[in-house]
C-alpha cells in the first residue's frame, strides 16, 4: 500500500473523474473533492465511532499523551489499539479534534475496505476524491482519513501505508489482531502505533471516579458506560428487553422470526469477529445462518420455531432494512467488496457477543468447514490461518483446531504461547484427531524451555502424550516421568501408576515398586485418598507377590483405613487379608522363589489406571465426558 501501490487504485480513479468533470465530462459529478468535506471539529464524536453515552468531563488516560504525541507529529498513519469498548476510538477523537480540527475528514467505512484485497475493489467516491487532490479547492488544509475499529486485512495494509502528502491517516483497532499470524510484520517507516491497556489503571481510575462513580480497576470505559443489553436481547432471543435499540421489521410469525434474525446476526457477527477476510453475501449468509439455526439458536425450547431457507432470506432483508432508534445506522449494513456482497453487523452487537462469553455461543461445526472452503486455496494459507489465531483468541478453540494444522506443517501458527498450543491439543482430542492432538501436545514441549518457567503445560503435554500406548515405551516412560516430576500432585499419581504398569510389563518389579511408591505419596499431597487406596492396593500386591507378607498386610490395612468398606478397593483389600490369614494359618505362604512369577492377584489397578478429568485443578482442564485416551 504505497503511492505508486494500493493507493495507486484510488489515486487514479479519483484523477480521472476530476479530469472528465475539467473537460465537460458529466460521468461521475457527484463526487465530492477535499474542498466539500467537513472539518474535524465539526463532526460530533459520535459519527466518529465513540459509543455514547460519554463521560462528562471527560477523564485524562494515561495514553492520553502518547496519542497526542503521534497525532501532532510527522506520522502520516497512527494506529491506536486496544479492547473492544476500551476507549481507543474516543482518545483518538479527542487527539484529533484537539490538533487536526482544521483539517477536512473523510470517514469510509472500514468494511468497505476489507475483503481479502484491501483497497482494490469499490471505494467511498469521497476518499477517492480526497486522495486524489487533498487540497483541491481548499485553503491548504489536510485532510484526515478516519477509519474506526478497521479489521485485519486492513490493519496489515496500514502496517505498510504511504498515503500521498497531505493526508493523514487515523484508524482504531482491535488489539487482538496485534498477533503476529494474524497481523504480519511491524509498523513500517511513517507509522505510529499506540497500544492502550486492557482495562483502566489505578491513576485512571482516580481521575475517572469524579465522572464515573462505579469506574474500577481494570475495567473498560465501555463496560461501564454503554448499555449493551438491548444488543444481546437481539442475539438471544428470549433475553429480557428493558428498551428496543432498533426497529424491528415485520418478519412473519413472531417466533420464526426472532430465531431466524438470531441466527443471521449470529452468523454475520462471528464472520467479523473473526475477520475472514472474504465477502458475506446473502446466499453464503443464510447457508451460515442456517447452520446456527439447527444448532438450536432461539429454539432450545420450541422445535416448531426453527427457521427454514425462506426465513432466513427474508430475515437477512429485514435486518439490512432496519435502522437504530438512536442514530439510524442500520443493523446490518450491505456493503460491496471486491470479492462481492458483504454484510456487516453493528458494531455494538460485536461487542456485545464478546461480552457474553462462556454464556455466549460456540460457532457450529458447519462455520469451520465453510470458513475452510473459503479460504482453501494455497493463498490463502496464510489469511486461514489468521482467522484460526483470532478463534483462538476469541475462545472458539475447536474452531481453530479445525482451521490450524500443528507444526511442523507450514500452516501452522508462527506465534502461539505453549497455552494456547495446549488448548488447540485439547480439542483436536475431544474432536477425535489423536494425531493432531499428539503433535499440538509435542510441540508445547518442544516450544518451552525445560527451566520451570512453563512447567503447568509441559507437564500437561506430557501427561496426554504418556497415555499413547502406541508410543515407543522408552518415549512414554520418559513423559511419564516429566509429569512425576513436574505435575500437580494428581496428574503425577496417576503417571506414576501408569509408569508401574510398564515397568511391571518390562519385568523390572524393584522399579514398579518405586513408581508404586511415588503414586501413593502424590495422591497424599494431593488428599485424594480413593486414589492413594488404588496406589496402596496395587503396591501391598507386588509386596505380597514378593513374599513381603508384613508391608503386604500394612499396605491392605492402609487401605481399608482410606476408603469405606463397600467400594471395590476396600473389598479386594479385605479378601487379600482373608487370604493372608489363610495361607499363615495353613503354613503355606511361601517363599518369593516358590510362587508362580505369572500369577496375579485379582483387584489390582494397574496399568489401567486412566485418570478421569477433574475440574478442580488450577490449570487447564482435561476434556469433558468419558475417559479420553490418545
Amino acid at each position: 500500500m504505497t503511492a505508486t501501490g494500493r493507493w495507486r487504485a484510488h489515486l487514479d480513479g479519483a484523477r480521472w473523474s476530476t479530469t472528465s468533470r475539467r473537460r465537460g465530462h458529466t460521468d461521475d459529478p457527484a463526487a465530492p473533492d477535499a474542498a466539500g468535506l467537513p472539518r474535524l471539529h465539526d463532526v460530533d464524536l459520535a459519527d466518529l465511532g465513540v459509543h455514547p453515552p460519554l463521560p462528562s468531563p471527560a477523564f485524562e488516560r494515561d495514553a492520553d499523551h502518547r496519542i497526542e504525541a503521534a497525532v501532532g507529529g510527522d506520522a502520516a498513519v497512527v494506529i491506536v489499539v486496544g479492547p473492544r469498548l476500551g476507549g481507543s476510538t474516543h482518545a483518538l477523537a479527542r487527539a484529533a479534534r484537539l490538533l487536526l480540527g482544521d483539517h477536512r475528514v473523510v470517514r469510509p467505512d472500514p468494511a468497505a475496505l476489507a475483503g481479502s484485497a484491501p483497497l482494490t475493489g469499490p471505494a467511498d467516491p469521497a476518499l477517492v476524491a480526497a486522495l486524489a487532490d487533498p487540497a483541491d479547492g481548499a485553503d491548504g488544509a489536510g485532510v484526515v482519513v478516519w477509519l474506526d475499529a478497521v479489521g485485519p486485512a486492513l490493519l496489515a495494509a496500514l502496517h505498510r501505508a504511504r498515503p500521498p502528502e497531505g493526508v493523514r491517516v487515523l484508524a482504531t483497532a482491535d488489539a487482538a489482531l496485534l498477533d503476529p499470524d494474524i497481523t504480519p510484520g511491524e509498523a513500517g517507516p511513517g507509522v505510529t502505533l499506540v497500544r492502550l491497556p486492557d482495562g483502566l489503571s489505578p491513576t485512571e481510575v482516580t481521575r475517572a471516579r469524579p465522572t464515573v462513580a462505579t469506574a474500577a480497576l481494570g475495567a473498560r470505559v465501555g463496560d461501564l458506560l454503554v448499555d449493551r443489553a438491548p444488543a444481546r436481547a437481539m442475539l438471544v432471543p428470549g433475553a429480557d428487553e428493558p428498551g428496543r435499540m432498533w426497529r424491528p421489521a415485520r418478519l412473519g410469525d413472531a417466533r420464526t422470526g426472532a430465531s431466524a434474525r438470531a441466527a443471521v446476526l449470529r452468523a454475520a457477527v462471528d464472520w467479523e469477529r473473526l475477520g475472514v477476510p472474504h465477502a458475506l453475501p446473502t446466499p453464503l449468509l443464510a447457508r451460515l445462518a442456517l447452520a446456527y439455526a439447527r444448532d438450536g439458536v432461539g429454539s432450545e425450547d420450541d422445535p416448531d420455531a426453527l427457521p427454514g431457507v425462506d426465513d432466513l432470506g427474508r430475515a437477512v432483508e429485514a435486518l439490512v432494512a432496519e435502522r437504530s432508534r438512536r442514530s439510524g445506522a442500520p443493523v446490518l449494513r450491505r456493503l460491496r467488496l471486491a470479492d462481492g456482497v458483504h454484510h456487516v453487523p453493528a458494531g455494538l452487537l460485536t461487542a456485545a457477543a464478546d461480552d457474553l462469553g462462556v454464556d455466549g455461543w460456540t460457532p457450529p461445526a458447519r462455520f469451520g468447514e465453510i470458513v475452510g472452503d473459503v479460504l482453501d486455496a494455497p493463498e490463502a494459507r496464510g489469511r486461514r490461518r489468521s482467522v484460526g489465531r483470532l478463534a483462538l483468541a476469541r475462545g472458539f478453540d475447536d474452531l481453530a483446531a479445525v482451521l490450524l494444522r500443528p507444526p511442523p506443517d507450514r500452516a501452522a501458527p508462527r506465534s502461539t504461547a505453549s497455552a494456547e498450543l495446549y488448548r488447540l491439543g485439547i480439542a483436536s482430542l475431544q474432536a477425535g484427531r489423536a494425531a493432531e492432538a499428539r503433535r499440538w501436545f509435542a510441540a508445547v514441549l518442544e516450544g518451552t524451555p525445560d527451566d520451570g518457567s512453563a512447567r503447568a503445560f509441559r507437564a500437561r503435554a506430557a501427561f496426554w502424550l504418556g497415555l499413547d500406548r502406541d508410543a515407543d515405551p522408552a518415549q512414554r516412560r520418559q513423559h511419564l516421568e516429566l509429569v512425576v516430576r513436574d505435575g500437580p500432585p494428581r496428574d503425577a499419581s496417576d503417571a506414576a501408576l501408569l509408569l508401574a504398569g510398564l515397568e511391571r510389563d518390562a519385568g523390572r518389579f524393584d522399579a514398579q515398586r518405586g513408581c508404586l511408591r511415588a503414586a501413593v505419596s502424590s495422591a497424599r499431597r494431593a488428599g485424594d485418598s480413593t486414589r492413594e487406596a488404588e496406589a496402596s492396593l496395587d503396591l501391598a500386591h507386588l509386596d505380597r507377590n514378593s513374599g513381603r507378607t508384613d508391608e503386604a498386610r500394612t499396605g491392605y490395612t492402609r487401605v481399608l483405613e482410606l476408603v469405606d468398606a463397600d467400594t471395590p478397593t476396600a473389598t479386594a483389600a479385605s479378601r487379600a487379608v482373608v487370604e493372608l490369614d489363610a495361607d499363615e494359618n495353613d503354613g503355606d505362604a511361601g517363599t518369593p522363589d516358590e510362587r508362580d512369577p505369572d500369577r496375579e492377584i485379582p483387584g489390582g489397578f494397574v496399568p489401567e489406571a486412566v485418570p478421569e478429568q477433574r475440574q478442580d485443578e488450577a490449570e487447564p482442564s482435561r476434556p469433558d465426558g468419558p475417559r479420553a485416551s490418545l
